[in-house]
């Protein structure tokens, strides 16, 4: 038995528990009327199977529910994976709790402590179903990263959503998100069994002995050779001339030239050079703070001389105009030497009708002047030696400047020229080394019989390899199994009475599609009519599940369907409007005999592969039929009947 669902348990105020249990290998159908929780059960099953997204509606979902859980049926084990709801109305949820066992029970909400996450749960659960290490590898013209099945890929083929069930478009659960459609052709191939389940182990072992074969065949090549066949011994050589350890006309035409200009090289020893003072970089400190003294002391002095020739300037400038002056103040001799009386009358007329200087006041003025003069022509001697003695100084501290710049100037250079020489020695000892490591590596030897023997194995195992992982094989095998579930799709679409059911069907692996080949191919998007498109879902999902179970593929075995029966009514509204009775359905208008002819395709599917295949189907259809009755997981969800009880959204 392959993995199946027991059941769904919610949990809820007060510690209270609601389990919706199912029945394995059979057909489980849920019938009730709109608004009651059905459509949410696929949403669940995949939460708690490892779906961090939370699609569960919003409402009295997300208000009463503190805990979704499933308990599910692998072989002779049962494994309960509950996952708490999102908190503050967030979108995803990745915490769990996992438990496995002969018989796990159902445990209180108390007991729910986490102790996963999703990405374990789809490790375990993906061990448990024996899916073994696999790896699709794309072509080398693609950019997409590899990809390895889990029981994340085996989804596209469990779940049909009711805007999926009957879509013309899309054939699959959530192809019609980006990068799903790519994932499931990558992945698909693996599931039908048409890739070996060793390949991921062999595709690691084919490429370690790719590398590996190369390394000795490298190996073979520089033991047989060192000439012109030898790159590794031509690229020595040139880098022995670059770094001078030879000369670059040196002669290599022959292998023994070569060897010879290797092993001279080989034997270079660095010449004499002075070794960089140990002291070098304390001088360059105590210089460079020398001179930073002697710049601040060229600045002072050179300062002080420009104050005193600007202090000379003004003392010249000064005895000019006072000179000046006195020469015009002289004329005061041809003024009567008695002044009038009055101090205000004019010297020369001596009237008192205008306002002018008195002589006495101008001869004040005049010997005072005079008396400048001769302070002024006393200091400038004085000012001119303490001006020269300044340039003095000032010519020593340049000098000294000068001395101490070209001294840091001829310490860089040879310091510069010393280390440069350091590292050419340096470059040059680094390939000498290199060329006797490569010599060592290359010396005469006999053959080397262990050698050959390697590569011969090493070759032998590629070929094994290869045709283990031949891609030809692998579509051949991939094409065989589309072909045998292109005659069960066949066969199912008669019993439905599809509209070309006298034709065969096949899956398109490449466009994802169900294709009719009539009198030319129609592909599902061309077929008219609801009927078809629902048809093409199910004898696709089907004929998938009998192939995985047939073949022991590692799929789960279950299939869950959300109300396939809606495109046989006259309308959607008509649909809508039952409640799970079978009297609503008698006055519905349905197409009663295509509703019957479906539930009974997937009752004769279950049976044919049980106990290996469940189906769920969540409908508003309910079939008076007493076999159908007997398919009924619980009463019609009607009349305060539904997913929730009752009783939990009162006390909310």
């Amino acid at each position: 038995m392959t993995m199946q669902i027991r059941s769904i348990i919610l949990y809820g105020p007060e510690n209270k528990k609601r389990e919706l249990k199912f029945k394995l290998g059979q057909v489980n159908i849920i019938t009730g009327q709109s608004r009651t929780g059905k459509s949410a059960i696929i949403d669940i099953i995949d939460y708690c199977l490892g779906r961090s997204t939370f699609r569960v509606f919003e409402g009295v979902n997300r208000d009463v529910v503190t805990w979704y859980a499933l308990k599910l049926q692998v072989n002779n084990s049962e494994v309960f994976i509950a996952k708490p709801a999102p908190k503050s109305g967030a979108a995803s949820q990745s915490s769990a709790y996992l438990k496995m066992g002969a018989n796990v029970g159902l445990p209180e909400e108390s007991e729910l402590d986490i102790n996963s996450n999703d990405g374990a749960i789809i490790s375990q659960l993906s061990a448990l179903l024996g899916i073994s290490p696999n790896l699709s590898t794309p072509a080398e013209t693609h950019t997409r990263q590899p990809i390895q099945a889990t029981i994340d890929h085996t989804k596209f083929f469990l779940f049909q959503e009711q805007g999926e069930i009957a879509n013309r478009g899309l054939l699959f659960h959530r192809q019609g998100e980006q990068f799903l459609p790519q994932a499931i052709k990558d992945t698909l191939p693996y599931l039908l069994g048409a890739v070996s389940e060793d390949r991921l182990t062999l595709v690691q072992e084919h490429r370690e002995l790719k590398r590996q074969l190369k390394l000795l065949e490298r190996r073979s090549a520089e033991l047989n050779s060192i000439g012109g066949t030898s790159p590794q011994g031509t690229q020595l050589i040139n880098e022995a001339k670059t770094v001078g350890l030879i000369e670059q006309d040196v002669d290599i035409s022959t292998p023994d030239k070569l060897r010879v200009a290797l092993e001279n090289a080989s034997r270079w020893r660095p010449g004499h050079s002075s070794p960089l003072p140990e002291n070098v970089d304390a001088s360059q400190l105590s210089i460079s703070i020398a001179l930073d003294e002697a710049r601040k002391n060229y600045h002072e002095v050179y300062e002080r001389l420009l104050q005193v020739k600007l202090y000379e300037t003004q003392t010249d400038s000064f005895g000019t105009s006072a000179l000046e002056q006195v020469r015009r103040l002289e004329s005061i001799a041809i003024l009567p030497s008695q002044a009038p009386t009055l101090n205000n009358s004019c010297p020369l007329c001596g009237s008192t009708a205008h306002s002018t200087p008195s002589s006495n006041e101008i001869r004040a003025n005049l010997i005072s002047l005079q008396n400048d003069l001769k302070i002024v022509e006393a200091q400038r001697p004085r000012l001119r030696e303490h001006a020269e003695r300044l340039e003095l100084e000032v010519s020593k501290a340049r000098n000294r400047l000068n001395e101490l710049q070209s001294t840091l100037r001829s310490l860089a250079q040879s310091t510069d020229a010393l280390q440069a020489q350091q590292d050419i020695n340096a470059r040059a000892a680094i390939v000498a080394g290199r060329i006797s490591l490569y010599l060592e590596s290359i010396k005469e030897t006999a053959p080397d019989a262990t050698l050959s023997r390697e590569i011969s194995s090493a070759k032998a195992r590629l070929s094994v390899l290869s045709e283990l992982l031949d891609d030809e094989q692998s579509a051949m095998d991939l094409s065989s199994a589309l072909n045998r579930i292109g005659v069960s799709m066949t066969a199912f679409a008669k019993t439905l009475q599809l509209e070309f059911s006298g034709s065969p069907y096949r899956l398109d692996l490449n466009t994802l599609t169900v294709i009719a080949d009539s009198n030319r191919a129609i592909p599902m998007e061309r077929m008219g009519s609801g009927e078809n498109w629902l048809g093409c879902h199910l004898i696709s999902l089907l004929s998938l599940h009998k192939h995985f179970i047939e073949h022991r593929r590692p799929v789960p075995g279950f299939l869950v369907i959300d109300q396939p029966s809606q495109v046989y009514f006259p309308s959607t509204a008509t649909y809508k409007s039952l409640d799970g009775t079978s009297e609503s359905f008698r006055t519905s208008d349905a197409d009663v005999d295509a509703v019957s002819r479906m539930f009974k395709l997937l009752l004769t599917a279950c049976k044919e592969l049980s106990p290996n295949f469940q189906v769920i189907v969540t409908e508003h259809a309910n079939l008076p039929e007493p076999w159908f009755q007997e398919l009924l997981v619980e009463p019609p969800w009607r009349d305060g009947g539904a997913l929730i009880p009752q009783d939990w959204l009162v006390q909310k």
